[in-house]
Protein backbone atom coordinates (compact mmCIF):
# COMPACT_ATOMS: atom_id res chain seq x y z
CA UNK A 1 0.00 0.00 0.00
CA UNK A 2 1.26 3.33 -0.94
CA UNK A 3 0.32 6.96 0.59
CA UNK A 4 2.32 9.03 3.79
CA UNK A 5 4.80 8.36 5.68
CA UNK A 6 4.02 6.88 9.45
CA UNK A 7 4.45 10.08 12.02
CA UNK A 8 7.95 9.10 13.35
CA UNK A 9 7.57 11.89 16.17
CA UNK A 10 4.44 10.66 18.37
CA UNK A 11 4.30 6.65 19.16
CA UNK A 12 0.59 6.54 19.78
CA UNK A 13 -0.14 8.17 16.33
CA UNK A 14 1.98 6.06 14.37
CA UNK A 15 0.22 2.92 16.68
CA UNK A 16 -2.99 4.64 15.54
CA UNK A 17 -1.87 4.82 11.65
CA UNK A 18 -1.22 1.13 12.00
CA UNK A 19 -3.83 -0.15 13.46
CA UNK A 20 -5.91 1.78 10.13
CA UNK A 21 -3.77 0.49 7.86
CA UNK A 22 -4.45 -2.68 8.93
CA UNK A 23 -7.66 -2.16 8.98
CA UNK A 24 -7.74 -1.23 5.15
CA UNK A 25 -5.39 -3.93 3.89
CA UNK A 26 -7.54 -7.09 5.55
CA UNK A 27 -11.08 -5.54 4.67
CA UNK A 28 -12.99 -7.69 2.47
CA UNK A 29 -14.00 -4.56 0.41
CA UNK A 30 -12.65 -2.69 -2.39
CA UNK A 31 -11.26 0.63 -1.00
CA UNK A 32 -9.64 3.02 -3.32
CA UNK A 33 -8.09 6.81 -2.80
CA UNK A 34 -8.26 8.59 -5.93
CA UNK A 35 -6.28 12.20 -6.24
CA UNK A 36 -8.67 15.20 -8.06
CA UNK A 37 -6.57 14.11 -11.38
CA UNK A 38 -7.77 10.22 -11.68
CA UNK A 39 -4.63 8.92 -10.35
CA UNK A 40 -4.55 6.29 -7.26
CA UNK A 41 -3.77 7.77 -4.17
CA UNK A 42 -3.54 4.23 -2.61
CA UNK A 43 -5.89 1.07 -2.74
CA UNK A 44 -5.78 -2.32 -0.62
CA UNK A 45 -4.82 -5.83 -0.83
CA UNK A 46 -9.17 -6.70 -1.76
CA UNK A 47 -8.74 -4.31 -4.62
CA UNK A 48 -5.31 -6.05 -6.31
CA UNK A 49 -7.01 -9.18 -5.52
CA UNK A 50 -10.34 -8.42 -7.43
CA UNK A 51 -9.02 -6.09 -10.14
CA UNK A 52 -5.88 -8.05 -11.13
CA UNK A 53 -3.32 -5.11 -10.94
CA UNK A 54 -0.23 -5.43 -8.98
CA UNK A 55 1.09 -2.83 -6.99
CA UNK A 56 4.04 -1.85 -9.28
CA UNK A 57 1.08 -1.32 -11.92
CA UNK A 58 -0.97 1.20 -9.64
CA UNK A 59 1.29 4.01 -10.75
CA UNK A 60 0.66 3.90 -14.19
CA UNK A 61 -3.03 3.69 -13.67
CA UNK A 62 -5.91 6.01 -14.06
CA UNK A 63 -9.78 5.91 -12.04
CA UNK A 64 -10.98 5.19 -15.59
CA UNK A 65 -8.67 2.43 -16.60
CA UNK A 66 -10.65 0.26 -14.26
CA UNK A 67 -14.08 1.79 -15.09
CA UNK A 68 -16.15 -0.88 -17.57
CA UNK A 69 -17.22 1.92 -20.61
CA UNK A 70 -20.64 1.19 -19.82
CA UNK A 71 -20.63 2.63 -16.59
CA UNK A 72 -18.29 5.98 -17.33
CA UNK A 73 -20.87 8.02 -17.55
CA UNK A 74 -22.58 7.74 -14.45
CA UNK A 75 -19.17 7.00 -12.35
CA UNK A 76 -17.96 10.59 -14.31
CA UNK A 77 -21.08 12.35 -12.13
CA UNK A 78 -20.68 10.68 -9.10
CA UNK A 79 -16.56 11.38 -9.06
CA UNK A 80 -18.08 14.94 -9.80
CA UNK A 81 -19.58 15.25 -6.58
CA UNK A 82 -17.32 13.91 -4.42
CA UNK A 83 -14.77 16.03 -6.01
CA UNK A 84 -17.10 18.73 -4.93
CA UNK A 85 -17.23 17.49 -1.65
CA UNK A 86 -20.21 15.98 -1.54
CA UNK A 87 -20.88 12.58 0.03
CA UNK A 88 -22.08 9.67 -2.46
CA UNK A 89 -23.78 7.64 -0.17
CA UNK A 90 -24.76 5.00 -2.81
CA UNK A 91 -22.99 4.09 -6.43
CA UNK A 92 -23.85 0.86 -8.60
CA UNK A 93 -21.11 0.80 -11.37
CA UNK A 94 -19.22 -1.73 -13.23
CA UNK A 95 -15.25 -1.87 -13.24
CA UNK A 96 -13.08 -3.79 -15.26
CA UNK A 97 -10.00 -5.81 -14.44
CA UNK A 98 -6.81 -6.41 -16.30
CA UNK A 99 -7.76 -9.35 -17.99
CA UNK A 100 -11.12 -7.14 -19.38
CA UNK A 101 -13.59 -9.49 -17.00
CA UNK A 102 -16.81 -7.34 -16.01
CA UNK A 103 -17.35 -6.75 -12.17
CA UNK A 104 -20.13 -5.53 -10.89
CA UNK A 105 -19.68 -3.10 -7.66
CA UNK A 106 -21.58 -1.58 -5.26
CA UNK A 107 -20.05 0.96 -2.40
CA UNK A 108 -20.29 4.54 -1.72
CA UNK A 109 -17.50 7.80 -1.85
CA UNK A 110 -16.59 10.80 0.37
CA UNK A 111 -14.05 13.28 0.00
CA UNK A 112 -10.30 13.49 2.00
CA UNK A 113 -10.25 17.36 2.55
CA UNK A 114 -7.28 19.63 3.63
CA UNK A 115 -7.89 23.57 4.44
CA UNK A 116 -11.41 23.21 2.69
CA UNK A 117 -9.92 21.80 -0.73
CA UNK A 118 -10.71 18.11 -1.77
CA UNK A 119 -7.38 16.62 -1.90
CA UNK A 120 -8.40 13.35 -2.22
CA UNK A 121 -11.73 10.99 -2.79
CA UNK A 122 -12.08 7.99 -0.74
CA UNK A 123 -14.06 5.09 -2.29
CA UNK A 124 -15.38 1.81 -0.73
CA UNK A 125 -16.81 -1.01 -3.02
CA UNK A 126 -17.91 -4.23 -3.20
CA UNK A 127 -17.91 -7.01 -5.69
CA UNK A 128 -21.30 -8.31 -6.19
CA UNK A 129 -21.16 -10.55 -9.52
CA UNK A 130 -22.26 -13.48 -6.83
CA UNK A 131 -25.39 -11.28 -5.85
CA UNK A 132 -26.44 -10.56 -9.52
CA UNK A 133 -25.55 -14.37 -10.29
CA UNK A 134 -28.27 -15.31 -7.67
CA UNK A 135 -30.08 -11.98 -8.42
CA UNK A 136 -30.16 -13.44 -12.75
CA UNK A 137 -30.81 -16.90 -11.54
CA UNK A 138 -33.76 -16.11 -9.74
CA UNK A 139 -35.08 -13.30 -12.80
CA UNK A 140 -34.56 -16.68 -14.93
CA UNK A 141 -36.89 -18.99 -12.26
CA UNK A 142 -39.32 -16.98 -12.44
CA UNK A 143 -39.55 -16.35 -16.04
CA UNK A 144 -39.17 -20.21 -16.71
CA UNK A 145 -41.91 -20.43 -13.82
CA UNK A 146 -44.30 -17.75 -15.46
CA UNK A 147 -43.64 -19.42 -18.51
CA UNK A 148 -44.67 -22.70 -17.22
CA UNK A 149 -47.62 -21.30 -16.00
CA UNK A 150 -48.34 -19.57 -19.26
CA UNK A 151 -47.76 -22.94 -21.49
CA UNK A 152 -49.86 -24.76 -18.54
CA UNK A 153 -52.90 -21.82 -19.05
CA UNK A 154 -52.09 -22.66 -22.79
CA UNK A 155 -52.55 -26.53 -22.35
CA UNK A 156 -55.86 -25.86 -20.46
CA UNK A 157 -57.67 -23.31 -22.76
CA UNK A 158 -56.75 -25.61 -25.45
CA UNK A 159 -58.34 -28.87 -23.63
CA UNK A 160 -61.45 -26.55 -22.39
CA UNK A 161 -61.63 -25.95 -26.37
CA UNK A 162 -61.37 -29.06 -27.30
CA UNK A 163 -63.47 -30.25 -24.70
CA UNK A 164 -66.39 -28.16 -25.61
CA UNK A 165 -66.31 -29.11 -28.96
CA UNK A 166 -65.97 -33.03 -27.65
CA UNK A 167 -68.96 -32.25 -25.74
CA UNK A 168 -71.15 -31.17 -28.34
CA UNK A 169 -70.22 -34.51 -30.77
CA UNK A 170 -71.47 -36.63 -28.24
CA UNK A 171 -74.10 -34.90 -26.83
CA UNK A 172 -75.79 -34.66 -30.88
CA UNK A 173 -75.92 -38.75 -31.26
CA UNK A 174 -76.29 -39.31 -26.83
CA UNK A 175 -79.19 -36.47 -27.84
CA UNK A 176 -80.55 -38.92 -30.87
CA UNK A 177 -79.97 -42.13 -29.23
CA UNK A 178 -81.94 -40.98 -25.95
CA UNK A 179 -85.19 -39.50 -28.27
CA UNK A 180 -84.96 -42.99 -30.36
CA UNK A 181 -84.91 -44.67 -26.98
CA UNK A 182 -88.52 -42.80 -25.85
CA UNK A 183 -89.73 -43.37 -29.50
CA UNK A 184 -88.90 -46.89 -29.13
CA UNK A 185 -91.10 -47.33 -26.05
CA UNK A 186 -94.29 -45.26 -27.61
CA UNK A 187 -93.61 -47.57 -30.61
CA UNK A 188 -93.71 -50.71 -29.23
CA UNK A 189 -97.01 -49.95 -27.14
CA UNK A 190 -98.26 -48.90 -30.59
CA UNK A 191 -97.72 -52.14 -32.14
CA UNK A 192 -98.60 -54.70 -28.67
CA UNK A 193 -102.00 -53.12 -29.15
CA UNK A 194 -102.40 -53.45 -32.56
CA UNK A 195 -101.12 -56.62 -32.58
CA UNK A 196 -104.14 -57.36 -29.71
CA UNK A 197 -106.17 -56.22 -31.75
CA UNK A 198 -105.77 -58.56 -34.88
CA UNK A 199 -105.41 -61.37 -32.94
CA UNK A 200 -108.58 -60.93 -31.23
CA UNK A 201 -109.41 -60.60 -34.84
CA UNK A 202 -108.28 -64.13 -35.40
CA UNK A 203 -105.89 -62.97 -38.00
CA UNK A 204 -104.63 -65.91 -40.43
CA UNK A 205 -100.84 -67.49 -40.69
CA UNK A 206 -101.04 -65.98 -44.49
CA UNK A 207 -102.05 -62.59 -43.45
CA UNK A 208 -99.42 -62.43 -40.91
CA UNK A 209 -96.98 -63.51 -43.26
CA UNK A 210 -97.89 -61.41 -45.75
CA UNK A 211 -97.63 -58.03 -43.26
CA UNK A 212 -94.04 -59.06 -42.06
CA UNK A 213 -92.57 -59.86 -45.07
CA UNK A 214 -94.08 -56.14 -46.34
CA UNK A 215 -91.98 -54.81 -43.10
CA UNK A 216 -88.69 -56.30 -43.73
CA UNK A 217 -88.76 -55.63 -47.52
CA UNK A 218 -89.52 -52.36 -46.85
CA UNK A 219 -86.80 -51.87 -44.34
CA UNK A 220 -84.44 -53.62 -45.60
CA UNK A 221 -85.04 -51.88 -48.65
CA UNK A 222 -84.23 -48.42 -46.88
CA UNK A 223 -81.39 -50.23 -45.21
CA UNK A 224 -79.51 -50.46 -48.06
CA UNK A 225 -80.26 -47.43 -50.43
CA UNK A 226 -80.93 -44.90 -47.22
CA UNK A 227 -83.75 -42.41 -47.52
CA UNK A 228 -86.57 -44.30 -49.27
CA UNK A 229 -87.56 -40.58 -50.82
CA UNK A 230 -85.99 -36.62 -50.99
CA UNK A 231 -87.34 -34.19 -49.01
CA UNK A 232 -89.64 -33.21 -51.79
CA UNK A 233 -90.87 -36.57 -52.74
CA UNK A 234 -91.05 -37.64 -49.32
CA UNK A 235 -93.72 -34.16 -49.10
CA UNK A 236 -95.90 -35.56 -51.79
CA UNK A 237 -96.20 -38.86 -50.64
CA UNK A 238 -96.92 -38.51 -46.61
CA UNK A 239 -99.52 -35.57 -48.54
CA UNK A 240 -101.34 -38.94 -50.63
CA UNK A 241 -100.97 -41.39 -47.88
CA UNK A 242 -102.56 -39.25 -45.15
CA UNK A 243 -105.17 -38.66 -48.15
CA UNK A 244 -105.50 -42.53 -48.21
CA UNK A 245 -106.07 -43.12 -44.57
CA UNK A 246 -108.64 -40.49 -43.93
CA UNK A 247 -110.12 -41.86 -46.84
CA UNK A 248 -110.65 -45.30 -45.43
CA UNK A 249 -111.33 -43.62 -41.69
CA UNK A 250 -108.15 -44.10 -40.01
CA UNK A 251 -107.64 -41.66 -37.48
CA UNK A 252 -104.36 -39.44 -36.63
CA UNK A 253 -102.90 -40.15 -40.54
CA UNK A 254 -101.17 -36.99 -40.01
CA UNK A 255 -99.03 -38.95 -37.40
CA UNK A 256 -98.67 -42.04 -39.56
CA UNK A 257 -97.86 -41.35 -42.64
CA UNK A 258 -94.37 -40.04 -41.31
CA UNK A 259 -93.62 -42.90 -40.56
CA UNK A 260 -94.49 -45.04 -43.34
CA UNK A 261 -93.37 -42.54 -45.98
CA UNK A 262 -89.83 -43.12 -43.75
CA UNK A 263 -88.98 -46.51 -45.01
CA UNK A 264 -91.01 -46.48 -48.78
CA UNK A 265 -94.23 -47.67 -47.46
CA UNK A 266 -96.53 -45.07 -49.69
CA UNK A 267 -100.09 -45.18 -50.82
CA UNK A 268 -99.72 -47.85 -53.25
CA UNK A 269 -98.83 -50.49 -50.80
CA UNK A 270 -101.21 -49.22 -48.48
CA UNK A 271 -103.69 -50.48 -51.29
CA UNK A 272 -102.10 -53.43 -51.34
CA UNK A 273 -102.94 -53.92 -47.54
CA UNK A 274 -106.25 -53.47 -48.37
CA UNK A 275 -106.73 -55.70 -50.98
CA UNK A 276 -104.79 -58.23 -48.68
CA UNK A 277 -106.53 -58.00 -45.57
CA UNK A 278 -109.52 -58.35 -44.04
CA UNK A 279 -111.77 -55.18 -43.92
CA UNK A 280 -111.99 -55.26 -40.07
CA UNK A 281 -108.65 -55.62 -40.06
CA UNK A 282 -107.47 -52.88 -42.12
CA UNK A 283 -106.69 -50.14 -39.49
CA UNK A 284 -104.87 -52.02 -37.04
CA UNK A 285 -102.52 -53.56 -39.95
CA UNK A 286 -101.83 -50.37 -41.10
CA UNK A 287 -101.08 -49.31 -37.60
CA UNK A 288 -98.85 -52.27 -37.15
CA UNK A 289 -97.20 -51.72 -39.78
CA UNK A 290 -96.51 -48.38 -39.30
CA UNK A 291 -95.29 -49.03 -35.88
CA UNK A 292 -92.93 -51.95 -37.16
CA UNK A 293 -91.00 -49.90 -39.20
CA UNK A 294 -91.06 -47.03 -37.11
CA UNK A 295 -89.29 -49.70 -34.01
CA UNK A 296 -86.77 -50.60 -37.24
CA UNK A 297 -85.75 -47.13 -37.77
CA UNK A 298 -85.58 -45.92 -33.99
CA UNK A 299 -82.84 -49.18 -33.48
CA UNK A 300 -81.44 -47.89 -36.99
CA UNK A 301 -80.96 -44.54 -35.27
CA UNK A 302 -79.80 -45.92 -31.63
CA UNK A 303 -77.40 -48.00 -33.89
CA UNK A 304 -76.23 -44.82 -35.27
CA UNK A 305 -75.86 -43.12 -32.46
CA UNK A 306 -74.01 -45.61 -30.52
CA UNK A 307 -71.34 -45.81 -33.31
CA UNK A 308 -70.65 -42.83 -33.66
CA UNK A 309 -69.94 -42.15 -29.66
CA UNK A 310 -68.22 -45.55 -29.92
CA UNK A 311 -66.06 -43.79 -32.87
CA UNK A 312 -65.23 -40.63 -30.35
CA UNK A 313 -64.67 -42.47 -27.68
CA UNK A 314 -61.78 -44.15 -29.51
CA UNK A 315 -60.46 -41.33 -31.00
CA UNK A 316 -59.91 -39.48 -27.52
CA UNK A 317 -58.46 -42.57 -26.62
CA UNK A 318 -55.90 -42.93 -29.78
CA UNK A 319 -55.50 -39.15 -29.80
CA UNK A 320 -54.25 -39.27 -25.84
CA UNK A 321 -52.35 -42.77 -26.33
CA UNK A 322 -53.94 -43.34 -22.69
CA UNK A 323 -54.21 -47.04 -23.21
CA UNK A 324 -50.33 -46.84 -24.79
CA UNK A 325 -46.72 -46.95 -24.14
CA UNK A 326 -45.36 -43.44 -24.43
CA UNK A 327 -43.17 -43.95 -27.28
CA UNK A 328 -44.82 -44.90 -30.04
CA UNK A 329 -44.45 -46.17 -34.04
CA UNK A 330 -47.46 -44.98 -35.54
CA UNK A 331 -49.16 -44.09 -38.71
CA UNK A 332 -48.89 -40.05 -39.20
CA UNK A 333 -52.94 -40.24 -40.84
CA UNK A 334 -54.18 -41.77 -38.17
CA UNK A 335 -53.35 -38.99 -35.65
CA UNK A 336 -54.33 -36.30 -38.42
CA UNK A 337 -58.01 -37.93 -38.46
CA UNK A 338 -58.20 -38.64 -34.93
CA UNK A 339 -57.62 -34.52 -34.68
CA UNK A 340 -60.31 -34.21 -37.16
CA UNK A 341 -63.07 -36.08 -35.47
CA UNK A 342 -61.91 -34.59 -32.31
CA UNK A 343 -62.22 -31.04 -33.90
CA UNK A 344 -65.17 -31.53 -35.98
CA UNK A 345 -67.20 -29.50 -34.75
CA UNK A 346 -65.54 -26.49 -35.01
CA UNK A 347 -64.75 -27.21 -38.66
CA UNK A 348 -68.88 -28.30 -39.29
CA UNK A 349 -68.72 -25.44 -41.54
CA UNK A 350 -65.63 -25.71 -43.42
CA UNK A 351 -64.29 -28.24 -46.32
CA UNK A 352 -61.33 -30.20 -45.26
CA UNK A 353 -59.46 -31.95 -48.32
CA UNK A 354 -57.37 -34.69 -47.93
CA UNK A 355 -55.01 -35.88 -50.07
CA UNK A 356 -53.09 -38.60 -48.44
CA UNK A 357 -49.73 -40.64 -49.31
CA UNK A 358 -50.71 -43.98 -47.85
CA UNK A 359 -47.87 -45.61 -48.62
CA UNK A 360 -45.47 -43.27 -46.08
CA UNK A 361 -43.57 -45.77 -43.72
CA UNK A 362 -44.77 -45.10 -39.82
CA UNK A 363 -42.79 -42.56 -37.57
CA UNK A 364 -41.47 -42.62 -34.57
CA UNK A 365 -44.23 -40.31 -31.82
CA UNK A 366 -43.98 -39.22 -28.24
CA UNK A 367 -46.92 -39.24 -26.12
CA UNK A 368 -49.44 -37.13 -27.71
CA UNK A 369 -47.17 -34.60 -28.82
CA UNK A 370 -47.51 -35.21 -32.75
CA UNK A 371 -51.32 -35.24 -31.82
CA UNK A 372 -50.78 -31.49 -30.27
CA UNK A 373 -49.09 -30.59 -33.09
CA UNK A 374 -51.96 -31.36 -35.35
CA UNK A 375 -54.23 -29.89 -32.95
CA UNK A 376 -52.70 -26.48 -32.66
CA UNK A 377 -52.06 -25.93 -36.90
CA UNK A 378 -55.40 -26.84 -38.21
CA UNK A 379 -56.58 -25.02 -35.32
CA UNK A 380 -55.01 -21.87 -36.12
CA UNK A 381 -55.98 -22.79 -39.94
CA UNK A 382 -59.35 -22.97 -38.77
CA UNK A 383 -59.46 -19.00 -37.03
CA UNK A 384 -57.43 -18.17 -40.55
CA UNK A 385 -60.37 -18.59 -42.59
CA UNK A 386 -62.75 -17.44 -39.75
CA UNK A 387 -64.14 -21.48 -39.73
CA UNK A 388 -66.23 -21.21 -43.47
CA UNK A 389 -62.79 -21.60 -45.93
CA UNK A 390 -60.86 -25.04 -47.08
CA UNK A 391 -58.43 -26.86 -45.56
CA UNK A 392 -55.87 -29.00 -47.66
CA UNK A 393 -53.81 -31.57 -45.63
CA UNK A 394 -51.45 -33.40 -47.99
CA UNK A 395 -48.82 -36.10 -47.09
CA UNK A 396 -45.85 -37.28 -48.81
CA UNK A 397 -42.60 -39.20 -48.31
CA UNK A 398 -39.73 -37.14 -48.57
CA UNK A 399 -35.79 -39.29 -48.73
CA UNK A 400 -36.19 -40.42 -45.03
CA UNK A 401 -39.04 -38.39 -43.66
CA UNK A 402 -42.65 -38.16 -43.67
CA UNK A 403 -44.09 -34.30 -44.52
CA UNK A 404 -47.11 -33.19 -43.09
CA UNK A 405 -48.33 -30.04 -45.38
CA UNK A 406 -51.45 -28.16 -43.99
CA UNK A 407 -52.91 -25.38 -45.99
CA UNK A 408 -55.77 -22.72 -45.27
CA UNK A 409 -57.18 -20.27 -47.81
CA UNK A 410 -57.08 -17.55 -45.09
CA UNK A 411 -56.34 -13.95 -45.15
CA UNK A 412 -52.32 -14.82 -44.69
CA UNK A 413 -49.78 -13.83 -41.92
CA UNK A 414 -47.61 -10.54 -42.91
CA UNK A 415 -44.51 -11.35 -44.18
CA UNK A 416 -43.13 -8.59 -41.62
CA UNK A 417 -44.71 -11.09 -38.87
CA UNK A 418 -43.95 -14.19 -40.71
CA UNK A 419 -40.52 -14.74 -39.28
CA UNK A 420 -41.55 -14.54 -35.74
CA UNK A 421 -44.58 -16.71 -35.57
CA UNK A 422 -42.71 -19.74 -33.52
CA UNK A 423 -41.50 -16.81 -31.14
CA UNK A 424 -43.08 -18.08 -27.43
CA UNK A 425 -45.51 -15.60 -26.72
CA UNK A 426 -45.96 -13.71 -30.33
CA UNK A 427 -49.45 -14.44 -31.62
CA UNK A 428 -50.78 -11.99 -34.84
CA UNK A 429 -54.44 -12.54 -33.25
CA UNK A 430 -56.35 -9.78 -31.72
CA UNK A 431 -56.02 -9.07 -28.24
CA UNK A 432 -57.24 -11.57 -25.96
CA UNK A 433 -57.58 -14.07 -29.04
CA UNK A 434 -53.90 -15.78 -28.28
CA UNK A 435 -51.61 -16.51 -25.68
CA UNK A 436 -48.63 -16.79 -28.47
CA UNK A 437 -48.01 -20.16 -27.43
CA UNK A 438 -49.78 -22.67 -30.07
CA UNK A 439 -46.76 -22.43 -32.55
CA UNK A 440 -43.98 -22.23 -30.08
CA UNK A 441 -45.16 -25.83 -28.74
CA UNK A 442 -45.44 -27.14 -32.30
CA UNK A 443 -41.96 -25.96 -32.53
CA UNK A 444 -40.66 -27.27 -29.26
CA UNK A 445 -42.72 -30.80 -30.23
CA UNK A 446 -41.60 -31.23 -33.51
CA UNK A 447 -37.83 -29.78 -33.48
CA UNK A 448 -36.99 -31.09 -29.75
CA UNK A 449 -38.77 -33.84 -28.95
CA UNK A 450 -38.92 -35.65 -32.85
CA UNK A 451 -35.70 -34.29 -34.45
CA UNK A 452 -37.87 -32.72 -37.32
CA UNK A 453 -38.36 -29.09 -38.82
CA UNK A 454 -41.20 -26.88 -39.48
CA UNK A 455 -42.18 -24.03 -41.85
CA UNK A 456 -43.99 -21.38 -42.72
CA UNK A 457 -44.92 -19.77 -46.14
CA UNK A 458 -48.07 -17.44 -46.22
CA UNK A 459 -49.45 -15.20 -48.57
CA UNK A 460 -52.88 -13.57 -48.85
CA UNK A 461 -55.51 -16.79 -49.48
CA UNK A 462 -52.84 -19.62 -48.94
CA UNK A 463 -51.06 -20.23 -45.89
CA UNK A 464 -48.65 -23.43 -45.49
CA UNK A 465 -47.14 -25.44 -42.76
CA UNK A 466 -44.71 -28.02 -43.55
CA UNK A 467 -43.55 -30.30 -40.69
CA UNK A 468 -40.83 -32.66 -41.28
CA UNK A 469 -40.70 -35.79 -39.20
CA UNK A 470 -38.16 -38.54 -39.28
CA UNK A 471 -39.72 -42.32 -40.28
CA UNK A 472 -38.97 -44.93 -37.68
CA UNK A 473 -35.48 -46.21 -37.82
CA UNK A 474 -34.55 -43.82 -40.64
CA UNK A 475 -36.40 -46.08 -43.32
CA UNK A 476 -34.45 -44.91 -46.69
Amino acid sequence: MTGEPLDAVDPRLSESEARYQAVIENASDMIQSIRPDGTFEFVNRAWHRTLGFDEAELPGLNVWDIIHPESREHCEIAFSKALRGESVDYVRATFQSKDGRRIPVEGSAAARMLDGVVIATHGFFRDISERERAEELARRNMELEQERLARYLEKMAALGKLSAGLAHELNNPASAAQRAVNGLTAALERRDHAGQQLTAQSLSAEHWAFLESLVRAKVEQSGDSGPAFSPLEASEHEGRVEDWLDDKGIGEGWALAPDLVAVGVCDDDLGRIAETMPAESLEPAVRWVAASVSIHELTRVIGRSSHRISELVSAVKSYSYMDRAVEQVVDIHDGIENTLVILAHQLKSMTVVREYDRDIPPVRAFGSGLNQTWTNLIDNAAEATGGSGTITIRTRREGDHAVVSIIDDGVGIPESELSRVFEPFFTTKSQGMGTGLGLDTVWRIVTEEHSGTVEVSSQPGRTEFTVSLPLAGNTS
